[in-house]
């Protein structure tokens, strides 16, 4: 059985995206695949039991038998945290880590390992990244996120790509570069790329940023603001690419509303002039503020367009944080964007070689 840990330094870097994307691809190369996340932060209860969300996720895409309570053997919960930090726990997380590794690579050709929110995860209970790489003693692959102007000439992709090699040492493999505007692809291959090589550091691949695949679906954006469906319930699967924020005039918010594909307007219930002009250009849903109801004519006007609309309690500034909390970093749930994101792979990811370094 061979091994891969995925990790990052930071979080939403696309871990989750890059573990399922290999194991469908492996799978389909008549590998056998099983995965485990061994510390969870996310808990989440289903049938009175504590798993992690995003792991059963990835469970049920691949098929997995495995049940969910066993695909994250540490996951930290308030309470946890609480008896860690009074000193009353007397578990052994590393040693619960490498029992649930070994049976999980029981009877399977590889066992990809999903790291943590990101690198500096889970010093206070013993289970951080590099812990958990050493005990189990496995190669591993970093993915380092774009962060797009927030450093100069893309120096935190290098900054977080040597971190990555200082952390992990010999058991870093490679890394995965994501989320990279077009405009700065030619520049991180160009140059970044060489040289990272320099310092050793193999890059199996270098990913562009796609506003689709970072896209809300209105069923997530209905669940998120546990707003009331006054129209388009059936279109719960239909993603949103943009977010716009109609607090303007029309005449003010028409150039941005043409500009903007798919997108959700939030704006005031009272805002019939809004909500009109929005229902004339590229729009996936209308979020409405304040439980203040549309008009029959929206209502029907947005049936006729196929557009849901939402009614919230909510403030517009309220329900713009709601959104922006979760916008960008939601899983690959809709089957368009896992087949966009397993086309992205098939073009920018060295699979052949990884496969190799792996010895598959």
């Amino acid at each position: 059985m061979k091994s891969l840990y995925v990790t990052s330094v930071s979080t939403y870097s696309g871990k989750t995206a890059l573990s399922l994307g290999l194991g469908l691809r492996m799978q389909a190369a008549g590998l056998s695949v099983n995965y485990l996340k061994p510390v969870s932060t996310q808990p989440h209860e289903v049938g009175g039991r504590i798993i992690d969300e995003d792991a059963d996720f990835v469970r049920r895409t691949l098929g997995l038998e495995t049940p969910p309570w066993e695909l994250s053997p540490v996951v930290i919960t308030t309470e946890l945290l609480s008896d860690v930090m009074a000193g009353t726990v007397e578990r052994d997380f590393l040693g619960e880590i490498e029992e649930a590794y070994q049976r999980a690579g029981e009877d399977h050709d590889v066992l990809i390992i999903e790291g943590g929110a990101s690198m500096r995860e889970g010093y206070t209970v013993g289970v951080n990244t590099l812990s958990v790489v050493e005990r189990l003693n496995v190669p591993a692959v970093s993915v380092v996120s774009f962060h797009g102007e927030e450093c100069l000439a893309g120096m935190c992709i290098l900054d977080d790509v040597l971190a990555s090699q200082r952390r992990l040492g010999d058991h870093l493999i490679g890394v995965v570069i994501n989320a990279v505007p077009r405009e700065d692809l030619n520049y991180i291959r160009d140059r970044a790329v060489p040289f990272l090589e320099k310092q050793g550091i193999k890059v199996y691949g270098v990913l562009p940023y796609d506003p689709y695949l970072r896209a809300l679906s209105v069923g997530e954006v209905i669940d998120q603001l546990q707003a009331k469906v006054l129209t388009g319930a059936h279109l719960r699967e239909r993603l949103i690419e943009h977010m716009s924020v109609g607090a303007m005039s029309v005449e003010a918010a028409m150039p941005r509303f043409r500009r903007q594909l798919n997108k959700a307007v939030i704006t005031g219930g009272d805002r019939t002039d809004i909500q009109a002009a929005a229902l004339e250009t590229s729009t996936t849903c209308l979020v409405l503020t304040g439980n203040l109801q549309p008009t029959a004519t929206i209502v029907k006007r947005a049936e006729e367009m196929n557009v849901a609309v939402l009614l919230v309690p909510d403030s517009t500034l309220e329900t713009v944080e709601k959104l922006e909390s979760i916008f960008g970093r939601t899983s690959l749930g809709q089957p368009e964007k896992l087949g966009r994101f397993q086309a992205m792979l098939a073009e920018h990811l060295r699979y052949s070689e990884l496969i190799k370094d792996l010895g598959l």
